[in-house]
């Protein structure tokens, strides 16, 4: 496996059929960047053809899974190169919630924008009791970015998917538990990772034939993210990101201080 801690991620092996993919940047609240995004990429094209069956999606430290994108990275960009980080976040965590492989997010800390996001692109959600979720966009008065608009309702239904994205709330793992936005909490003194590696041989000994049918299955049954929604959010993205209001909101977050929105 390969292990690219510089770029704030580390893939490494649990066994010969669960993979591990660490988030490495806990000073930043395991902030999400442009290469972090790009090592997740490349190993939801690699890992399946190596015969791994299940990543487990993880952060470093035990304050947070990831905080979301990575405002410093992008208030340096051109506004097309952050637009295309958007639809290359979207697009990527859209396949992996579509990739053969079974994906498990274990949450050891909060998940917040684009950390939930993640999250929720992922098969199965674990998290720790301290955990907080939150989709805050709002509040720098843009929207969820990365299918955030779509996973969350797939996952919750649609009015707590409006009530928690306009309000831009946190939700503790209990109550995210009770809608359906998480799978488990974990709450035993073993470390969170061995906790999500045992959870994922609980089905890695299956028929990996029927384990895709019964998705398949599940999918066609219910509400699932579609590439027209995905499109839907892109347009609105773009849409938002180029206001007044979002400038501000992102420049009030860096420089730590209220934003003052113009278009109440």
């Amino acid at each position: 496996m390969t292990d690219s801690n510089d770029t704030g991620f580390r893939l490494s092996s649990a066994d010969d059929d669960i993979a591990v993919f660490t988030l490495t940047r806990p000073a930043k609240l395991n902030a999400l960047t442009k290469s972090m995004l790009e090592g997740l990429e490349q190993a939801l094209e690699t890992l399946p053809r190596s015969g791994v069956r299940v990543l487990v999606v993880t952060g470093e430290g035990d304050k947070s899974f990831c905080a979301g994108t990575d405002l410093a990275e992008i208030r340096d960009m051109p506004r097309e190169a952050r637009l295309a980080k958007n639809r290359m976040a979207r697009e990527l965590f859209f396949a992996l919630s579509r990739s053969p492989l079974i994906s498990v997010a274990a949450m050891n800390g909060l998940a917040y924008g684009g950390g939930l996001e993640l999250a929720m692109a992922c098969t199965f959600r674990l998290a720790r009791p301290h955990v907080r979720v939150s989709l805050p966009e709002i509040k720098l008065g843009l929207l969820p970015a990365y299918a955030g608009t779509q996973f969350l309702p797939s996952l919750v239904g649609r009015d707590r998917a409006l009530e928690m994205m306009i309000t831009g709330r946190p939700v503790g793992a209990e109550e995210a538990l009770a809608m359906g936005l998480l799978t488990r909490i974990v709450s035993s003194d073993a470390p969170l990772l061995e906790e999500a590696v045992a959870f994922a041989r609980e089905f890695t000994g299956f028929s990996q034939p029927a384990i895709d049918a019964i998705r398949g299955c599940v999918d066609a049954a219910g509400f699932t993210v579609s590439e027209a929604g995905l499109h839907v959010e892109d347009e609105a993205v773009t849409r938002v990101f180029q206001t007044e209001d979002a400038r501000e909101g992102v420049a009030a977050f860096l420089e730590k201080r209220a934003p003052v929105f113009r278009h109440r």
